[in-house]
């Protein structure tokens, strides 16, 4: 069954599988609360290990846990400071992509509850 309004796609309109699975890892990464918290602060200055934990209310072996991906991967990076693990993030794409992820759960909320006003989510 076709229908009138699509026509098969193009090759160029197809998102390749490597993309796809790139797409879907970033995503489900940005899905832990936990982890998006520690990456919003990370997007704005190197913390330790210990800061990101008890910013997020989590121990430090749960903290080093949720953000190991990420740091073998390259997206953090870490240095150490007397007995503590330093981690920065200096990808601005990422940086930039995370308050995009953010401004637009922001512009959502405003939407779905256009008769309450919707306070600050985050600060500047």
């Amino acid at each position: 069954m076709t229908s009138e309004y699509a026509g098969s796609p193009t090759r160029e309109e197809i998102i390749s599988n490597d993309l796809l699975d790139m797409s879907m890892t970033i995503l489900k990464t940005l899905s832990d609360p936990a982890r998006l918290q520690m990456l919003w602060a990370l997007s704005k200055a190197e913390h330790s290990l210990s800061e990101l934990a008890q910013y997020v209310g989590v121990s430090p072996t749960v903290a080093g846990q949720l953000l190991a991906r990420l740091r073998t991967t390259g997206v953090l990076q870490t240095r150490k400071s007397g007995r503590h693990v330093i981690y920065s993030m200096q990808d601005e794409r990422l940086k930039q992509f995370i308050g995009q992820v953010l401004d637009f759960a922001e512009y959502r909320l405003a939407v779905s509850n256009q008769d309450e006003p919707v306070s600050q989510i985050r600060s500047s």
